[in-house]
């Protein structure tokens, strides 16, 4: 059974931000195969979308897919984009019209490597534009977000230009995806920028350079005009790799938080740096399993971390709530038998609402979860995530199975019901219901099948 729980150090003290009752919505979705949800945002007009890559489609690859939900995680409409090769969504944006600005990276556009990748959508979905950035080598987008000034920023690294081996970099796209500036971070090795966040007198990215043959996690700050300000190495005092991985701010200050590597395992720290960078303040969290945080956000005088656990084999969706001075409040941990994962977040007076991916069981399916809830106390919820009737899992009509193929068959939410079926049988000879299923046989490929 899937468990929420939630632990805290001040006698499971309120979430001063969450007044409404307790309610918890949780939703896993996915096709025949792997689906993972990268991030999540809130809509101007209420609702939430989300964007992550699916494996469930007829090319045997990746593809982007984008869905949108009502307030209690109703979906609204799923669509998946890509080519006959990789395409992996990591980020999305909303503009001032309701549209919907995508990026990754992608293999296949007319050449041999990655290229970033973004592509505009309008509310319902529908692929307005799409266009990839990038050289002969590989190159990657991580995060987007809207240009204080118009337009677009993209993050990510790139192996085709820059200063040496990696390079951390920024794209600014107008809103017809032209590429108008590009910076780049980094020296001659290894450097990566991770996620851009928007500031009242500018932007800031974080991610990391390698100086003498160690990662060391970076912010770098720039002004409205994309001037350079100044630039903050957050080192190991025990010389061990940091990257970073994700940046909020309030209060004047800026929040990160990502990974230190060592022998030992993998843990996380959370910096607070003023604006101005005067001063710092850090939290190396120690604990007896390895765990990672992959995004952070801000609400008054609080910040969440969100990312995973692993103890025993097991990786547990982590959550911890801190004050605005980083010490510890609570946190509450979700999982299934196997695998469970948190990889966005966001966060305002209402709800907390999170999305990442839940693997039931060693032999099952990742699949895309979304978990939203608006309780002042969390203190322990017992749930399996609603499977939601929302995803569009790519059909081959070409090449279709004969009598006596067997294979997998799969529910149209992307449910395992049989794991030998036996190709063009009735329900009678199985104990299935009658119904439209995706058989998965030869070459991993979903065929739909009604069966009656």
């Amino acid at each position: 059974m899937t468990r929420i729980i939630l632990f805290s150090s001040l006698a499971m003290l309120q979430l001063a931000a969450m007044a409404q009752a307790d309610t918890v919505f949780l939703k896993a979705f996915g096709g025949a195969f792997f689906e993972e949800a990268s991030e999540v945002i809130q809509r101007e007009g209420g609702g939430y979308t989300i964007v992550g890559t699916t494996g469930s489609n007829e090319s045997g690859s990746t593809d982007v897919f984008v869905a949108s939900f009502d307030e209690e995680l109703n979906c609204q409409w799923s669509r998946n984009y890509g080519n006959a090769d990789a395409d992996w969504g990591l980020s999305i944006v909303e503009d001032f019209s309701g549209n919907f600005l995508v990026t990754g990276y992608t293999l296949g556009d007319n050449t041999t490597s990655y290229d970033m990748m973004a592509m505009k959508l309008d509310a319902q979905g529908e692929l307005m534009w799409r266009h990839t950035y990038g050289g002969s080598d590989w190159d990657f987008a991580h995060k987007i977000m809207a240009h204080p000034l118009g337009g677009f920023l993209i993050c990510g690294r790139t192996y085709s230009n820059g200063n040496g081996d990696q390079d951390g970099t920024v794209l600014h796209i107008d809103g017809q995806g032209i590429l108008l500036s590009q910076w780049f971070m980094g020296g001659t090795a290894k450097d990566a920028a991770a996620d851009i966040l928007r500031l009242d007198d500018g932007w800031a990215v974080g991610g990391y350079q390698t100086i003498d043959d160690k990662s060391v996690a970076t912010i770098w700050k720039f002004d409205t005009m994309g001037n350079p300000q100044w630039e903050r190495m957050l080192n190991d005092t025990n010389g061990f790799n940091r990257e970073l991985t994700a940046l909020t701010s309030a209060n004047g200050y800026v929040y990160a938080t990502g990974q230190v590597y060592s022998d030992a395992g993998t843990k996380s720290f959370e910096y607070r740096i003023p604006l101005d960078n005067s001063t710092e303040f850090e939290v190396v969290e120690t604990q007896t399993f390895e765990f990672i945080y992959r995004d952070c956000v801000a609400l008054n005088d609080k910040i969440v971390f969100v990312g995973s656990k692993i103890d025993n084999a097991i990786e547990v969706g982590r959550v911890v709530r801190k004050h605005s001075d980083l010490y510890f409040t609570g946190v509450f941990e979700f999982t299934g038998q196997y695998r469970a994962k948190f990889n966005s977040v966001i966060w305002n007076e209402d709800a907390l609402v999170m999305c990442g991916s839940f693997q039931p069981t060693a032999s099952g399916n990742p699949q895309a979860v979304l978990l939203k809830y608006t309780s002042s106390i969390l203190n322990e919820v017992n749930s399996e995530p609603e499977t939601a009737p929302c995803f569009s899992v790519g059909i081959d009509e070409l090449t279709m199975p004969v009598a006596g193929d067997k294979g997998l068959l799969y529910s149209s939410t992307g449910q395992l019901v049989c794991d030998n079926y036996e190709w063009n049988t009735r329900s009678s000879d199985h104990p299935i219901a009658s119904g439209i299923y995706f058989f998965v046989g030869k070459g991993r490929r979903a065929y739909a099948v009604y069966i009656d």
